[in-house]
């Protein structure tokens, strides 16, 4: 099944509704885009309760609590669509305050690229969302970004 233009925008908006929230920090408004049933992977693990997927992202920092990063935003680079699933090409960045996966906070600003799998149902909700990121830039050794990406 071909995508239609008209879907194709459906998605985007819900997309950019997404990212909206997640940047402002609106952990509610966060949780109102996902299905009840709805499972997030992030770098292959499931978070498949609403609780979970709420602690993931006040792990990372979206939100007045303290996470493991300062001012977190998400940047979508490079948006393509499949017949079931909205594709993101793009990078978190933040400044790196507190311990993430084993990773001792730096204090340093990262960019952190990621590819995200987004499937909305016919309500406009998320019921999957998958993140694969790369963790590398918060290596102490890890050299940095290239200017302008953050």
């Amino acid at each position: 099944m071909t995508v239609t233009e008209a879907e194709r925008e459906r998605r985007r908006a819900l997309l950019e509704q997404h990212y909206a929230v997640e940047n402002a920090g609106d952990i509610p408004g966060i949780m109102a885009t996902f299905a009840p049933d709805a499972v997030m992977h992030y770098n292959g693990v499931p978070f498949a309760t609403a609780d979970a997927i709420e602690g993931a992202h006040l792990y990372l920092g979206f939100a007045d609590a303290a996470g493991a990063f300062d001012g977190p935003q998400n940047h979508i680079d490079r948006l393509s669509f499949t017949d079931t699933d909205v594709v993101v090409e793009g990078r978190l960045s933040g400044i790196h305050v507190a311990d993430f996966l084993g990773f001792a906070a730096t204090g340093r600003p990262v960019v952190l690229p990621y590819t995200a799998f987004y499937c909305y149902n016919d309500d406009g909700l998320l019921t999957s969302e998958r993140v694969v990121m790369n963790l590398g830039p918060l290596n102490p050794d890890f050299v940095g970004a290239p200017a302008g990406l953050l």
